[in-house]
């Protein structure tokens, strides 16, 4: 008798653990959809080459200027 009762007691909270786990990925899966939806727009202003989106200060030009003699 107390097995069953604290089976059911145990499977309760695990449904209602893995019902607010899977909502929550859910939602979190529709913000990031609406996200993605919103920077969209502004692909085609990104910068292609900028992998770790901190600008352009890692790329510096590999050829010195040549210094003019006098």
């Amino acid at each position: 008798m107390e097995n069953t009762i604290m089976f059911v007691i145990g499977s309760i909270i695990f449904t209602a653990y893995i019902s607010g786990y899977l909502m929550m990925v859910r939602r979190q899966n529709q913000l990031q959809k609406e996200e993605e939806k919103n920077l969209s727009m502004f692909a085609n202003k990104m910068d292609e080459a900028d992998i770790d989106g901190i600008g352009n200060y890692g790329r510096f030009p590999k050829d010195k200027p040549v210094k003019k003699t006098r």
